[in-house]
């Protein structure tokens, strides 16, 4: 860790003094010669550019990993499995498979993707690197036609491939993140060009699908309309609220049975709407994100809604959606278990207005040295952005750790549970399949009670209870997980610990370190104590 910090810190040091030194180079030149091409700036285009080239290269190096390159997406594989297959996505629990809290249109878009390249996590990871493309093309193309700049375009685009690690490295993973944040973006985008009614819906309905994607896309759709509104009236704006009411509400109550599965509000709506802890540690949680990762374009992008403010600009939606993206994230905070993925949407409407309020906090006749500035301000947002190159890239020897590990599970003499596995691609592999964050989902947060921590408990029953030879492994020691998984500690004794063995099958850094398959415990025979009451 140390290493890598070390390497980070030299990389930004590079750049800032670069583009320093690069900036009283343009101050001298333009002093004796107006006009003269700027080294800063072409500095930084160049770094943005190595910067988005190397965000590609990860693309091609995780969408071929054999393992998770996080917990959940072989969870989220079986979802897929089930829309491909015309099953419900969300049926009642099973020790089998237990749910995401996740609403389902990624699972959807998935589905005939698989059909083409097969039921796999690449097939899964491809679908999610084309939302990650979409959405740095929308920033693109939304900061170029602000500023009337190709460069100014580079530059967002160029910050928001190096966010790829602040937003915790979930846009290339088999999640719906980066097509929330793609049809978030989009909409907005295409609203802000809209100069029809048929544009103005369209942009309406490419909100209201990022709710389908992921539950936070229903701030963005009220942001849509809300923008509508009050720039052109109620009546003007009806046909955008039918659209929301339409495709968003009554959509999602008649959702009962039919399409997604029974247990579709349950796990959407009764699961999630429990986590949440209103307190002041939210907002902290939040300040010190911003200001560790994003200070110097959160900054900037205060300039926009300023000039907004002091009517100085008239107000667009991109300024009505930078709220609403604070807003998501703030909700996100609320639940202290999350990751930092829930901030990629504010990270993104920061980008993009601070970006073009870098633009703005320099006029085109202002003087050499305030000119010379923009680009030094420019590099500070970049700084905090930097990682280190290696902590993204991933193990050469994966292939064969997991032909081992599927070795070593083939090999036992009874049912293995990994629980922060889930399951993997082909044939069942675990028994139960149940993950642990779709347990720990349903008895989490203040909104719960014993009776949901129960029913959790209750799909580990094949680990609990079972009919012989049993296994269990895990990342951690079973006695520093949470409950429930760690209620299974008095029925397993350790049997193994492989150390690395399977290191190189460690996914991508998250807010929380998921490392990879390591303590292999055995049933011992004995039952699990501590065990809330079942049935509840």
């Amino acid at each position: 860790m140390s290493g890598a910090l070390n390497t980070a810190n030299i990389v930004r040091a590079a750049l800032l003094v670069t583009v320093c030194l690069c900036a009283v180079v343009d101050v001298r030149r333009r002093q004796h010669t107006d006009g003269a091409h700027s080294l800063a700036r072409g500095a930084l285009a160049l770094w943005s550019g190595i910067t988005i080239a190397f965000t590609v290269f990860l693309w091609a190096d995780h969408i071929r990993f054999p393992f998770l390159l996080d917990l959940m997406e072989g969870t989220v594989l079986q979802h897929v499995a089930r829309a491909a297959h015309g099953l419900p996505v969300y049926p009642a629990p099973a020790p089998g498979f237990v749910p995401l809290a996740y609403n389902p249109l990624y699972y959807y878009l998935c589905a005939p993707v698989t059909w083409v390249f097969g039921l796999n996590l690449p097939a899964l990871r491809l679908v999610a690197i084309a939302g990650m493309a979409g959405s740095g093309a929308v920033i693109y193309a939304t900061v170029r036609g602000w500023t009337g700049s190709q460069w100014w375009g580079l530059i967002g685009l160029g910050l928001f491939a190096a966010a790829y690690r602040v937003m915790d490295a979930y846009l290339d993973t088999a999640h719906s993140d980066s097509w929330l944040l793609c049809t978030a973006l989009f909409g907005t985008y295409v609203i802000d060009r809209a100069t029809t009614r048929a544009g103005r819906i369209a942009g309406t309905i490419i909100l209201v699908l990022s709710f389908w994607f992921k539950q936070h896309g229903a701030l963005f759709a009220l942001g849509g309309v809300g923008f509508l509104t009050f720039r052109d009236g109620w009546r003007a704006s009806l046909p955008a609220w039918t659209v929301v009411v339409l495709l968003g509400v009554l959509a999602y109550v008649a959702a009962v049975q039919w399409p997604f599965g029974p247990a579709f509000h349950y796990f959407t709506w009764d699961v999630p709407r429990k986590w949440s802890t209103v307190n002041a540690g939210a907002v902290v949680r939040l300040a010190r994100f911003t200001a560790r990762a994003y200070l110097p374009l959160f900054a900037a992008s205060l300039i926009p809604l300023v000039r907004v403010w002091r009517k100085r600009a008239p107000l667009r939606i991109w300024h009505v959606q930078w709220c609403c993206a604070a807003a998501s994230a703030l909700q996100g905070a609320l639940d202290a278990g999350s990751s930092d993925n829930v901030f990629i949407p504010f990270g993104a409407f920061v980008i993009v207005l601070g970006t073009v309020g870098l633009a703005e906090s320099v006029r085109a006749n202002a003087g050499v040295w305030a000119q010379a500035a923009q680009p030094v301000a420019v590099a500070a947002a970049f700084i905090p952005l930097i990682y280190a190159p290696r902590t993204v890239i991933l193990s050469p020897h994966a292939p064969a750790a997991y032909a081992d590990f599927l070795g070593f599970v083939h090999g036992l003499d009874g049912p293995l549970y990994a629980p922060d596995v889930g399951e993997l691609a082909g044939p069942p592999l675990f028994h139960p399949g149940a993950h642990w964050v779709a347990l720990d989902d349903i008895g989490r947060g203040p909104g719960h009670t014993d009776r949901d921590r129960a029913i959790a408990y209750d799909l580990m029953g094949p680990a609990e209870r079972p009919a012989g030879p049993a296994y269990l492994i895990t990342n951690l020691p079973l006695a520093t997980e949470q409950p429930p998984l760690s209620l299974l500690a008095g029925s397993y004794a350790l049997q193994a610990d492989f150390g690395d063995r399977f290191e190189a099958l460690a996914g991508l850094p998250k807010r929380y370190n998921h490392r990879f398959p390591r303590y292999l415990y055995r049933f011992s025979g004995t039952p699990a104590a501590g065990a809330p009451p079942t049935g509840a």
